[in-house]
């Protein structure tokens, strides 16, 4: 319902009077709008108090920003607005640390809560949260508004800049997943509750007060005693079998990643002799502690053993490292390879990946500021085997130094690192964290220090699995002062399920009581640093987690600094591999009814996409241009791959020009700018509360592109760089691009991509012209995906583009020339660089007969090229680069480019010749499915790629691809159409060869 003040006084009266300085005034629009835009607040960061701040941050924000509204009437959305951006904030500045809020009066009318009382309001808003927090925000912005405003549609759709028909469609919708929420927690709460053995034990310990009074305090003193000392045995007992897991899982992993069948075999042995030296350590230990625990012979006895138990571990591994040297110090004969699983995957990791070598120019004191230094891996063909050893490691040295190895005076990160932080496999510092850690504070799986945590530590303060120092706490810990663990054994106090110690042992009762935070009167225990090991052991679980967690990011971070990986393949290969994986779960996925995009025309010509995507996080933006490559005139190939460059970079409305790394930095979730044959397309991707920024650039950069000499000179160069990576510099693109260009030659004497020597050429006011008549509406699609209401994004397009000329309509492309003659061609290379052929087919397109046919040919090449057993690699973007599909192959060890050529040209044919398998028509829809729209996968499977949806829709209208229809040719592939597509597109005179690499002669 509406409130009487709001029919006395319009907004509009009221922020005149706000403009004019009136308190009064603007406190009668904070007493109006404080519910709503708390309740904006609190549907993006989730919490009451912190809601509660951001809106009183919105109305100050508000009213130093009072002369900026320019439309009082919009008063409401505009706070809601501010508040968005502010609760936004709020949230990421909030993230691990407490805010502290201004102190005001609760308006609340209940009285002060008793501390239960309290405690169950907390947990009331904490599922409340929990509850709202699942649905997207869009519906929950929605509830929380219409619930506080007392259930008004009308408020809630002022508030929102919403149609009231739109708010009853999300309310209804965000009503639907709340009760699905629920539902889900009630059950998995039931599945909870069921009794379990503590019930047993409840009802057994019941039984013995049939007995008396005194044998049911003796039964439950029995219990109480079992109770304390199970989570000490059990955690002692899981200490000893991790540590034993842990080493075993420390041999098994490099026997598989071993090179040689003979080397894996070395280590397993090893491995298997270690797993049953330490059971015997194990056993030995615990006989002393049956034996002599808590006498003065003990810890003699025990330091024998463990001497004794290192000294033959260190044999060990010294023997098994002096044997794998002599092993790598010759070449593994071919059968004595090792293809493990881990082998293969470690392989396929490493291949196309080359070190870095970087040293900045800054130095202080002669030490470079920073310094990477990274060899090269091992180099391996697409059967896994090697073709160049790994290169030596390399030393880093500086202040902050990554390397194989490194020596950082602040920060070292390598396989061994020595520095004030060192991180690394073995780490030597102030603060040291790796496998093997030895610093004032250590962190590891074997870890030294005055503080030390890991699988094994030894320190004046031990923590770990197996702990040894003055201060010991973990599951097997041995300490001189105090011991806690497990399995405690200590000089002087001892607390655990099983404890031994000279001076005091604690019962394990009491041992319980203390680990739960309560003190038992022993002064050793009572002690700071105690406390805090106490702390932290009551942390046990989310504090491994976090532990290991930071130890799996240092080591990604680690790899990403020392490694980079070649541009192997075009960038849509990839791409299209993992959306291949992604509509391979449209074969195991129910049918279901997809949702159908929103469209619309503008009276300039622009078309437009709405669809919106259920889960998604982020929008898509992007804009498809019927013009291409094929467009570009006599002369001037590389018109229209500039022309995309400037696109992006140059000025537009009210944004200064800029370079590509800015334009990636700007959009950080995701943007491209890619010209194809006869399309080009830039696209951003943005949380949704940017869509207005990424629409109204879209906008800008279509109505008022300004384009510079300055443009030019910044440009130029950096295609160039392209053009020469994509024909001359990268081996594996050369060979694909040319082979491309020889079954499918640019129109007018061009190239794919431009002529350097052409683009040079280009002018100013070429480019300008070029922009000015063609790259405008009429000739363009609009497409937007992702976390967005239609009905708004509709709203935001008009606003934005309809006012922008249509343009003039695009000529018609070039036609590309027949096959080239010769077919095959020869990219010279110097004898160091791999050796690459490539062979190509043109493809048919979209609609023509045979089509479904190829597309069932093309995704059995996939599938072979997946599997990566055959050692091609396959370049079917069927939407990016519709027109040819190239297969390439990377010449083996002794193979000769020509060699290598005529093995992938045997492999092409055996590959599309044989016959049609059962189902495999239907499993190239489902495969293909997400390109092709022939496949209906679910939202969220889909909202984790919003570009690939908006780029996939607007594509298949560019190139008339009727998915119905082509359902049903795939239906009608027969084995004879299939046999006859092979012979008449992949027949070998229809192939265009390249290779690249020194003619005649091995790599």
């Amino acid at each position: 319902m509406m409130c009487e003040d709001r029919a006395t006084n319009s907004d509009a009266e009221l922020w005149r009077q706000v403009r004019e300085g009136s308190h009064s005034a603007f406190e009668e629009v904070v007493a109006r709008y404080q519910s709503q835009v708390a309740g904006v607040a609190y549907s993006t960061c989730g919490s009451l108090t912190t809601s509660e701040d951001v809106a009183q941050e919105t109305f100050w924000a508000a009213w130093r920003q009072c002369e900026t509204l320019q439309d009082p009437s919009r008063l409401g959305s505009w706070l809601c607005g501010i508040a968005r951006r502010q609760a936004a904030n709020a949230a990421r500045r909030s993230a691990g640390r407490t805010s502290v809020a201004v102190e005001r009066i609760e308006d609340r009318e209940a009285p002060d809560l008793s501390p239960v009382e309290e405690a169950l309001r907390r947990e009331e808003e904490a599922f409340l949260w929990a509850m709202l927090s699942a649905i997207p925000p869009i519906y929950r912005e929605a509830l929380v508004l219409y619930h506080r405003q007392e259930q008004s549609v009308a408020e809630v759709a002022a508030s929102l800049s919403l149609s009231e028909a739109a708010v009853k469609q999300r309310l209804s919708r965000g009503r639907a997943l709340l009760r699905d929420r629920l539902a889900d927690r009630i059950a998995d709460g039931l599945r909870r509750s069921r009794p379990g053995r503590s019930f047993t034990a409840g009802v057994m310990a019941g039984l013995s007060l049939a007995a008396g009074p005194k044998a049911a305090s003796a039964a439950a003193a029995g219990l109480a005693a079992k109770a304390a000392v199970a989570p000490f045995a059990a955690g002692g007992l899981l200490g000893m079998l991790a540590g034993l897991g842990g080493g075993w899982l420390g041999a098994w992993l490099p026997a598989q990643a071993a090179p040689s069948l003979t080397e894996r075999k070395l280590i397993l042995r090893s491995g298997r002799r270690m797993l049953v030296v330490s059971i015997g350590f194990a056993a030995v230990i615990l006989i002393l502690v049956r034996t002599l625990g808590g006498t003065s012979a003990y810890l003699p006895a025990w330091l024998v053993a463990m001497l004794a138990f290192q000294a033959w571990v260190i044999g060990e591994s010294w023997t098994l490292s002096r044997r794998i040297r002599e092993f790598r110090s010759t070449p593994v004969p071919p059968d004595d390879r090792n293809a493990t699983a881990v082998r293969r995957a470690l392989e396929s990791l490493v291949r196309n990946v080359e070190g870095r070598a970087y040293r900045s120019r800054f130095r202080f004191l002669g030490l470079p500021l920073l310094d990477i230094q990274a060899g090269d891996p091992p180099k391996f063909d697409q059967e896994g085997r090697e073709l160049e050893p790994a290169a030596p490691r390399r030393t880093a040295t500086g202040w902050i130094a990554v390397g194989d190895e490194a020596r950082g005076v602040l920060l070292a990160m390598g396989h061994r690192a020595f520095g004030g932080v060192a991180i690394g496999g073995a780490a030597v510092g102030l603060v040291a964290f790796g496998g093997v850690a030895v610093g004032l504070v250590g962190v590891g799986g074997v870890a030294v220090g005055l503080l030390a945590a890991g699988g094994a530590s030894l320190g004046a303060l031990a923590i770990g699995g197996l702990a040894v120092g003055d201060l010991a706490f973990g599951g097997a810990a041995v300490g001189w002062s105090v011991a806690v663990g497990g399995l405690a054994v200590a000089r002087e106090t001892a607390l655990g399920g099983a404890s031994f110690a000279r001076h005091v042992v604690v019962a394990p009762e009491a041992a319980a009581r203390l680990l739960t935070g309560s003190e038992i009167g022993v002064p050793a225990l009572d002690r700071p640093i105690v406390r805090a090991a106490r702390w932290m052991l009551g942390q046990g679980r989310p504090l491994g987690i976090g532990v290991g967690a930071v130890a799996v990011s240092l080591e990604v971070l680690r790899l990403r600094i020392l490694y980079r990986r070649h541009a192997a393949t075009p960038r849509s290969v990839s791409k299209a591999l993992g959306l291949a994986l992604l509509t391979g779960l449209a074969g195991c996925s129910s049918p279901a009814s997809p949702a159908s995009p929103t469209r619309l025309r503008l009276g300039n010509g622009l078309s437009v996409l709405l669809r919106p995507v259920a889960g998604a996080s982020q929008v898509a933006v992007v804009v498809l241009y019927d013009i291409g490559g094929d467009h570009d005139p006599a002369g001037r190939s590389g018109l229209a791959h500039l022309t995309e460059h400037l696109y992006v970079t140059a000025a537009a409305g009210e944004m200064p020009a800029r370079s590509a790394q800015d334009f990636f930095q700007r959009y950080p979730a995701g943007c491209n700018a890619q010209t194809g044959d006869r399309y080009t397309v830039f696209a951003t991707v943005g949380p949704p509360e940017d869509l207005e920024a990424q629409v109204a650039e879209a906008a800008a950069r279509m109505a008022s592109l300004r384009i510079t000499d300055a443009d030019l000179d910044r440009e130029k160069p950096r295609l160039a760089a392209e053009l020469a990576s994509m024909f001359e510099q990268s081996p594996n693109l050369a060979a694909i691009n040319t082979a491309r260009e020889v079954v499918r030659p640019t129109p007018n004497g061009g190239r794919r991509g431009g002529l350097a020597e052409q683009v040079s050429r280009l002018t100013t006011g070429e480019l300008v012209d070029r922009w000015r008549r063609f790259y405008k509406p009429r000739n363009a699609r609009l497409v937007l995906t992702g976390a967005i209401d239609a009905a708004n994004a509709a709203t935001l397009v008009r606003r934005h583009f309809d006012a922008i000329s249509e343009g003039e309509a695009v000529p018609p492309p070039g036609d590309p020339g027949a096959i080239a003659t010769p077919r095959e061609r020869l990219i010279p290379r110097p004898p160091g660089d791999p050796t690459v052929a490539a062979a190509a087919v043109a493809a048919p397109l979209p609609g023509s007969p045979g089509y479904a046919e190829y597309l069932v040919l093309g995704a059995r090449l996939m599938k072979e090229g997946q599997d990566g057993s055959g050692g091609v690699q396959i370049y079917m973007p069927i939407l990016d680069d519709p027109a040819a599909l190239v297969v390439s192959t990377v010449a083996a060890a002794g193979e000769t480019a020509e060699e290598a050529a005529r093995r992938l040209d045997r492999r092409l044919t055996h590959i599309v010749s044989a016959e049609l398998s059962p189902g495999e028509a239907r499993e190239a829809q489902a495969t293909l499915g997400f390109f092709l729209g022939t496949s209906d996968l679910p939202d969220q499977a889909l909202s984790a790629n919003v570009y690939g949806v908006a780029f996939t829709l607007g594509r298949r209208e560019q190139l008339g691809i009727d998915p119905e229809r082509l359902k049903g040719d795939f239906e009608r592939v027969t084995p004879e159409s299939l046999s006859r597509i092979a012979s008449e597109i992949f027949g070998e005179s229809r192939r265009g060869l390249a290779r690249v690499g020194p003619p005649g002669a091995a790599p």
